[in-house]
């Protein structure tokens, strides 16, 4: 649980050249393969996590294409809710 002066976990998503380098430690979760082989290293991170996971993409315009999202976002979100369990 946080207080009113714990800003929490700040999440965002976007290539790290789109970030400020004055981040300070920070956690990099790598959620595709092409960012994980791209990426070996994050400068600043202070643990890099691998999650992979299949894209869901390929489901596009078929009559699956909203469970193949809705099961992609469960299976990110338990993944998610795991790491950050162990790092609190």
């Amino acid at each position: 649980m946080t207080g009113e002066s714990d800003p929490g976990i700040i999440c965002f998503s976007k290539t790290y050249e789109q970030v400020s380098t004055n981040l300070g430690d920070f956690a990099a979760i790598m959620t595709c393969s092409d960012a994980d082989e791209a990426c070996p290293i994050i400068p600043g991170a202070e643990v890099r996590l691998p999650v992979r996971y299949e894209d869901p993409k390929q489901y596009d315009g078929t009559p699956e294409q909203d469970q193949a999202y809705a099961d992609t976002c469960r299976i990110i979100a338990r993944q998610m809710f795991y790491a950050f369990s162990k790092s609190l």
